[in-house]
């Protein structure tokens, strides 16, 4: 598609010529590699759009309501497991990304879990599968909800894992599966990040990986995987997938 605007950065350009409904999604399907211009995949946000460039949203790709949702994809690919008809809790839902996710792999229930309110999109919020449960921080569950869950997602900011998930890994039943997202900004302490939130020392990002997955081990995990996110973090962070069984 042309559009009728030139010399418009490339995220304003989709919003305005109705290929979403956000610059965050626009945004989100740029960096996820959805975008054509004039025959190219392109990934830059600010790309300048000229007047008779070439638009369109790549065949057959998937629209999310999130950057992350491609994150939570790409891990349930990695680890080959079946989630049809399971009931899942997504903690930090936000705007519903991996809810959306879940759901899409053939999850029968999600509880979409976030201490925000009015963040779940509406093509999230509307779907008869997903209960939206606002204002619920994680540390506040009810333990019965907790071990009800076949699957518990997790993409939390602002708090470390462990303090956040201690009581959820203690009550989650045995077989469930655990999808992590893993933010080592907010594992190695506010005076390991620079002025721009980026992690100063790589080597404490491993320390803090490898701390928190003591601590599955603990919580009697088995067949623990680690992958490197395949996108980076709003601020530019490397991010880790981790996958992780209840014995």
């Amino acid at each position: 598609m042309k559009g009728s605007q030139s010399n418009q950065r490339l995220d304003i350009w989709l919003v305005e010529n109705r290929f979403f409904k956000s610059r965050n999604s626009a945004a989100n399907a740029i960096q996820s590699s959805g975008i054509i211009v004039n025959g190219k995949i392109e990934k830059k946000i600010s790309k300048k759009i000229a007047l008779g460039d070439r638009v369109e949203i790549k065949k057959n790709y998937k629209v999310y309501v999130s950057r992350s949702a491609s994150k939570l994809k790409y891990l349930l690919e990695k680890t080959h497991k079946n989630i049809s008809n399971y009931v899942c809790l997504d903690l930090g839902a936000s705007t519903g990304g991996f809810t959306q996710v879940l759901l899409e792999f053939g999850s029968k229930k999600v509880y979409a879990i976030d201490v925000g309110y009015n963040q779940l999109d509406s093509l999230i919020r509307e779907n008869s599968k997903v209960i939206n449960m606002e204002k619920i921080d994680v540390r506040d569950l009810d333990k019965d909800l907790i071990s009800s869950a076949d699957l518990i997602s997790v993409d939390l900011s602002f708090i470390s894992l462990a303090k956040a998930l201690n009581d959820i890994l203690i009550y989650s039943k045995k077989g469930s599966y655990f999808y992590i997202l893993f933010k080592p900004q907010f594992e190695v302490g506010i005076n390991e990040v620079n002025k721009k939130g980026i992690v100063k020392n790589s080597q404490l990002t491993w320390n803090s990986i490898n701390k928190f997955i003591s601590l599955l081990k603990l919580r009697n995990f088995s067949e623990i995987k680690i992958f490197k996110s395949p996108l980076l973090g709003k601020d530019g962070n490397e991010e880790w997938l981790i996958f992780a069984e209840k014995e």
